[in-house]
Formats: structure tokens, sequence, C-alpha cells
């Protein structure tokens, strides 16, 4: 039996995946050959963290969406419990 996962991590999955490729590219982007890491190193940590600043955005808008809907949950449920309490109207 699977558990329902997390939404945040279900909002941030496509921006984490692309961070993991990000770090991929960088990690290929340096190459094989020891000698020239030194020479490769600059522009691929560039191209690392430009990737990585494409993601900001994007991730930024899916956790403030799953943020408002938690707390607009909690707060339909907290005037749901404080509606119980008030008298009924005559």
């Amino acid at each position: 039996m699977m558990s329902t996962p997390n939404p945040a991590l279900v909002a941030a999955a496509p921006s984490l995946l692309a961070a993991i490729q990000a770090v991929r590219t960088f990690i290929a982007n340096l190459g094989s050959d020891p000698m020239q890491v030194a020479l490769k190193f600059p522009g691929a940590l560039q191209v690392l963290i430009g990737n990585l600043e494409l993601q900001i955005p994007g991730l930024a808008q899916a956790e403030f969406g799953v943020v408002t809907q938690a707390a607009d949950a909690r707060l339909a449920a907290a005037e749901a419990e404080l509606q119980k309490l008030v008298p009924p109207k005559s």
C-alpha cells in the first residue's frame, strides 16, 4: 500500500528533477580529462548556476500554491469548528 505523497514534494518534483539534470550536465561539462577540469570549471559552473536560477520562479510558485491551499484548508476547518459553537438564530 502506498502512502499519499507530500503535496510540497509533488509540487517541487519538476524543479528538483531539473536541478538533478543541471548537476548531471555540470559533471558532463567538466569532461573526463582531469587536466582540463580547471579550464572547464568556470564555464560549467556558470551553466549550472544559470540552470538552477531558472528553477526558482517555478518552484516558488508551486510551493506558494501548496502553502495557500494548506492555509485555506486549516482556516476552513477552524471556521467549521467555530460555527458549531454559534447558537442558531431564531
